[in-house]
């Protein structure tokens, strides 16, 4: 997959259409934000908010405001759902040579959301449960360690190498063991992630697909090109650092970039796959 051809497809299908683009994704973006945000805000209402050197902190909460913060976490949920399905959907026409319009934003919310939602959030769990499972063995690891340590510390002070070197001997490889599965769940975490990028984009070209017949249909896809997907997604690096410099400026054209890319490279693979 010839990743320089995948970024001169997306900027040719962005030509023109820079400015809905830049639109939809700002759109997008300050909508998931406020939302959620105007939930969040009143939960706030109800809470004890302290101003300390760190910033503002919540000391307490009423049961409505925990009700309201609450809602704002499910609100966040259903929203970043159908915004990224309208997002893909955009770049996706744009990459076959149709239009769109900023008002295209919505479309996750006219086309049977339900199905839009469920394939977000089993992403989402999918993803989640790929990152936790390592990461609780590794947590029961380290809590051993740090029982073993405890109980030998309780019988006297480390007082000699040889304590010391005990001590390590016991706990040093669990304590081993449990940064394993730490870091093993943090890649398997990412390849998870792209695993299951390109839910949306199956989820448009195929309505009637079930949900978890999406997310399968997306791991096919995804089958021998994750490595592709993420060198193309770290030839961005030097942009998003420019983005970073203009204090997040850049990243209004960068965002539609990316997004056009990851909707070029799913036309350059689906095809392989769908039958």
């Amino acid at each position: 997959m010839n990743r320089l051809l995948i970024k001169k497809q997306a900027k040719a299908s962005l030509k023109g259409k820079w400015g809905r683009s830049i639109g939809l994704c700002l759109v997008a973006a300050i909508l998931t934000g406020i939302i959620p945000g105007i939930f969040y805000g009143i939960g706030t209402s109800f809470s004890t908010v302290k101003q300390t050197s760190e910033g503002t902190q919540i000391t307490s909460t009423t049961a409505m405001g925990i009700v309201f913060f609450i809602i704002a976490i499910i609100a966040l949920a259903v929203v970043s759902p159908l915004f990224q399905y309208a997002q893909s959907k955009a770049f996706l026409k744009a990459n076959r040579g149709e239009d769109f319009t900023v008002g295209n934003v919505f479309d996750g919310f006219k086309e049977m959301p339900g199905k839009t939602f469920c394939v977000g959030i089993l992403q989402y769990l999918v993803i989640w449960l790929s990152c936790f499972i390592p990461s609780l063995i590794g947590g029961i690891f380290l809590g051993i360690a740090g029982g073993r340590a405890k109980d030998i510390t309780s019988m006297g002070s480390i007082l000699s190498t040889d304590d010391a070197l005990y001590l390590i001997g016991r706990v040093g490889p669990l304590i081993m063991i449990a940064f394993a599965f730490f870091v093993a769940g943090v890649i398997i975490g990412i390849i998870a992630t792209f695993m299951y990028k390109l839910v949306y984009y199956v989820r448009i070209d195929n309505p009637d697909m079930s949900v978890v017949q999406i997310l399968k249909t997306s791991r096919k896809i995804m089958h021998g090109r994750k490595i592709d997907y993420f060198v193309l997604q770290f030839t961005f690096i030097g942009w998003i650092i420019v983005s970073c410099i203009t204090c997040g400026i850049g990243f209004l054209w960068l965002a539609p970039y990316i997004e056009a890319s990851v909707a070029a490279f799913y036309d350059s693979a689906k095809d392989q796959i769908i039958e």
